[in-house]
C-alpha cells in the first residue's frame, strides 16, 4: 500500500466519523459530526469540519455510509436510517471539494476491511464483520477479499428475515433484524413497554438502556434478550449459507454485548448447522469505533 494520509468519512444513521489515516492505519486526527438528513448539507457540513486539515496532503477520500450504495457510480440508492433514495453521493464530495481520487463503499463493508487492518493483521481469510448501531449491516470478506455480490448490496444482514411478530421495518417489510436489533428499533420497543407500565423515567438512548438492564430493570433486560434472539437466527442463517470462520461484533451497540450476545449465541447454536457452528468465532472488535473510518480510508490505494 502506498505510503502517506487518506481522509475516512464514515457516515452512519445518526453520526459521521472524520479522520486522517495512515497506510498502517494509525488515526492521526479525528472528528465528528452529526449525519443530517440533508445529503448537501451534510457533505457542506463534513467539509467544514476538515477545513483545517490540508487537504493538499492527502491521496484520496474514503467516503463509507449506511444503506444499499453503489460503489461505482457512487450513489447511495437507498438508506433507510438517513432516508436517502438514489443521492449521487460522491458527485457532492466532488463538488465540494474534497481530495481527490474518491472510493465509496458501504459503512459495514467498510468495517470489514477496516477490521482485516487494525483486528487480523491484514489476514482476514473469511470474516463477517456485524454492525450495531442505529441499523444493522454486515461486511463480507472471503478468500482475503472484499465480497460486494452483484450489485455491491452483498452484506445486508439487518433486512434479513427472523420471523417473530410482525414488527414493520423502514425497509418497507416485516420482520428484519434491523426491526429488533437496530439501536432505534430497541428504543421503540422499550418505550413503548415503558409507557404501557406507566413508567415516568424511561432510558432515551440504547446507552441508558443498557445501564438500566445492568441494575436490573426487567424492561431493559427484555428489550437486549428480544434483540439477542433475532441476532441469533440471524447469525445463524448466515452460518449455514456462507461458513465464515470468525463474525466480528462492532458499532456502538457492540458495547453492550454483554446483554444480548450470550441469547445470541445460544439462538445461533440451537439453529446453525453443527459444522459451521462449532468452528466459528463469535467475539466483539477491540477497536470498534474506529473500523468503518479507518477501512473507508485504506480502501484508497
Amino acid at each position: 500500500m502506498k505510503k502517506g494520509l487518506r481522509l475516512g468519512v464514515d457516515i452512519g444513521g445518526t453520526l459521521v466519523k472524520l479522520a486522517v489515516v495512515d497506510e498502517r492505519g494509525l488515526v492521526l486526527k479525528r472528528a465528528q459530526t452529526d449525519a443530517l438528513k440533508n445529503p448537501k448539507s451534510l457533505v457542506e457540513a463534513v467539509h467544514e469540519e476538515i477545513s483545517d486539515w490540508g487537504e493538499k496532503n492527502f491521496l484520496g477520500t474514503g467516503v463509507a455510509v449506511a444503506g444499499d450504495v453503489d460503489p461505482v457510480r457512487g450513489v447511495v440508492r437507498f438508506s433507510t436510517n438517513l432516508g436517502w433514495t438514489n443521492v449521487p453521493l460522491v458527485d457532492l464530495f466532488r463538488r465540494c471539494g474534497f481530495p481527490k481520487p474518491f472510493h465509496f463503499e458501504n459503512d459495514a463493508t467498510a468495517a470489514a476491511w477496516g477490521a482485516n487492518h487494525l483486528e487480523c493483521g491484514g489476514r482476514a481469510r473469511n470474516l463477517v464483520v456485524v454492525t450495531l448501531g442505529t441499523g444493522v449491516g454486515a461486511g463480507l470478506i472471503f478468500d482475503g477479499k472484499i465480497y460486494r455480490g452483484a450489485t455491491g448490496t452483498a452484506g445486508e444482514l439487518g433486512h434479513t428475515p427472523v420471523g417473530g411478530e410482525g414488527v414493520a421495518c423502514l425497509c418497507g417489510s416485516r420482520d428484519c433484524l434491523e426491526a429488533y436489533m437496530g439501536g432505534a428499533a430497541l428504543m421503540t420497543w422499550a418505550t413503548n413497554a415503558y409507557t404501557q407500565k406507566r413508567r415516568s423515567k424511561i432510558p432515551v438512548s440504547p446507552k441508558e438502556l443498557a445501564l438500566a438492564a445492568r441494575r436490573g430493570d426487567a424492561v431493559a433486560k427484555e428489550a437486549w434478550i428480544r434483540g439477542g434472539r433475532a441476532l441469533g437466527t440471524a447469525l445463524a442463517s448466515l452460518l449455514n449459507l456462507l461458513n465464515p470462520d470468525t463474525i466480528l461484533l462492532a458499532g456502538g451497540l457492540a458495547k453492550s454485548a454483554d446483554l444480548f450476545l450470550p441469547t445470541a449465541r445460544k439462538v445461533m447454536m440451537e439453529r446453525a448447522f453443527h459444522t459451521p457452528a462449532r468452528v466459528v468465532r463469535v467475539r466483539v472488535a477491540k477497536n470498534s469505533e474506529d473500523l468503518g473510518v479507518v477501512g473507508a480510508a485504506l480502501l484508497v490505494e
